[in-house]
């Protein structure tokens, strides 16, 4: 560790500028002071620092904009954010825009102020591994920029015992993060608890969260304990947090902010300590504003946001998921490694990844499966994967459907009254496309009734009764594979898979059922 080592520190706040000059002195170390953004940029071109103790909020700049300065000028110049509990948030972008870490306001812990400072100047932060193995967990961080600031965010909030609210699409890898960060957390010896608020109904979710008394309602044969229970001084992942009914985020609220909740039909408050660390697929400010989340929930749970990029913003990192889930897979099936071929890695890194990484893992399993050799090609892929062949438009298709265009040109125009959709958790512009949607589709019905009524000889005789049965088979297999479309958009989560064709998860529970 340098003696010598000078330090910046920047603060509106004289006083808090007079504490470190005195701390730092007292080590042996030179310091520079600035309380203002203007003074901080002159004092960078005038100094060389190894670290520097910057305040978020300044009279004529931020921390951020000082911190992307320092990082600009002297790269080597390790930055401690100084921040208040209001503006931890913005100490996690700090940290995500290449801060060491954050320190909170009022300095309570001077010991473990030193730590920290002496830690910035020893130790140089270095990049995440491109896969981290932790306590049995395997992270696949790769070598995506977004990532990596990511995971080195997650690192820094892993040590803070503050809530953390995960946000990215289906598939991505909420679930993983969240069990990094307890795994590298003081609470990693402790259970961490995971629940799904979107696979239960209003009334079982908050069973399952609080836990109930014996008899509180019908089937309570006994008291049970609720997740926040069992995740006592550990980690609760709460996923999907948007679906939580108004009733159950105010009872999620109130544990948040007192650490205190009643069983089902108890009258025994229960104390717990624990994190929370929340994901959602959705845009929960959006759902804010639109009055299906609470705000102040909102506002609770975002003390530090982490957003993973989609699959197909990390294409580079492809061939790492692949070879990883291919290696992990064909040790599962005991069979030889695979590898797959140049054209099908091609076409793997074209693909859109709706389901992320999730998907990725299923396509490596369903082409292992198909494929037959040491090399899997792009005959071996999943079907949904691979690029979309079109049918060449022969002389004859095209002389065809030109007569079509105007045979139906000669007729009158056919009016099809558009069919409302009359549910209000539509926005309009979803009304529309799905009206237009219809009236398309009764089109083709139309047509179709004409052409099949034209064809229709009755004066030979016709099996009603069979026609009947055989119609109502096909509508059945139709309406199961709209819904299994559904479910294989969603990768299995019926409660999207609902929202997909517009009908409650109970109506789809029956049209599976059926």
């Amino acid at each position: 560790m340098p003696a010598t080592a000078q330090f910046l520190v920047v603060d509106d706040d004289q006083e808090v500028c007079n504490f470190f000059t005195y701390l730092l002195k007292s080590k042996g170390y030179r310091v520079e002071t600035a309380n203002t953004g203007r003074e901080a940029f002159a004092k960078l071109n005038d100094y060389h620092f190894d670290a520097a103790l910057v305040d978020l909020k300044l009279p004529d700049s931020d921390g951020i904009a000082i911190l992307k300065q320092i990082k600009k000028q002297q790269p080597e110049c390790e930055v401690i954010i100084i921040t208040g509990y209001s503006t931890v948030k913005s100490a996690i972008e700090a940290i995500q825009h290449g801060a060491f870490d954050y320190v909170e306001k009022p300095f309570v812990n001077i010991e473990e102020m030193e730590k920290l400072i002496e830690k910035a100047l020893s130790v140089r932060a270095q990049p995440p591994e491109s896969i981290i193995e932790e306590a049995g967990l395997t992270f696949i961080v790769g070598s995506n920029p977004k990532m990596r600031r990511l995971v080195v965010a997650a690192q820094k909030i892993a040590k803070k015992n503050i809530t953390v609210l995960i946000q990215g699409e289906t598939g991505s890898g909420k679930e993983v993060l969240a069990r990094y960060i307890h795994a590298i957390s003081h609470r990693s010896d402790r259970p961490f608890l995971a629940c799904n608020c979107g696979a239960f109904s209003e009334t079982l979710l908050e069973s399952e969260l609080f836990g109930h008394e014996k008899g509180s309602f019908t089937g309570a044969t006994s008291r049970k304990k609720g997740i926040f229970e069992l995740a006592h001084k550990g980690t609760l992942f709460l996923d999907e947090i948007d679906s939580a009914s108004p009733a159950i985020q105010v009872k999620l609220l109130r544990v948040l902010e007192t650490g205190e909740f009643l069983r089902v039909g108890g009258e025994t408050i229960c104390k717990v300590d624990m994190r929370v660390i929340a994901a959602t697929n959705a845009n929960l400010a959006s759902k804010v504003e639109e009055s299906y989340f609470r705000e102040d929930l909102f506002y609770r749970l975002d003390v530090a946001s982490l957003v993973i990029p989609p699959l197909r913003e990390r294409i580079e990192d492809i061939p790492l998921f692949l070879n990883h889930y291919l290696e992990a897979e064909s040790k599962i099936k005991n069979i030889p490694v695979k590898r797959f071929s140049d054209e099908a890695l091609a076409v793997l890194k074209e693909h859109s990844w709706p389901g992320n990484i999730r998907e990725l893992k299923n396509t490596v399993s369903q082409a292992l499966l198909l494929s037959s050799g040491p090399l899997i090609t792009v005959a071996d892929l999943p079907e949904r994967v691979r690029p979309k062949k079109t049918t060449p438009v022969t002389k004859e298709i095209q002389t065809a459907l030109e007569d079509k265009k105007q045979n139906e040109d000669a007729k009158p125009a056919a009016v099809v009254e558009p069919v409302p959709v009359s549910d209000e958790r539509l926005s309009i512009p979803q009304k529309i496309k799905l009206q237009q949607q219809q009236i398309d589709l009764l089109k083709i019905l139309a047509q179709f009734e004409e052409k099949f009524l034209e064809t229709l000889r009755i004066e030979e005789g016709f099996d009603f009764n069979g026609f009947y049965e055989s119609f109502k088979n096909w509508s059945s297999e139709l309406n199961k594979k709209i819904i299994q479309k559904a479910l294989e958009e969603t990768y299995g989560n019926q409660v999207k898979a609902a929202e997909l064709l517009n009908i409650t998860p109970r109506a789809l529970r029956y049209h599976l059922k059926k």
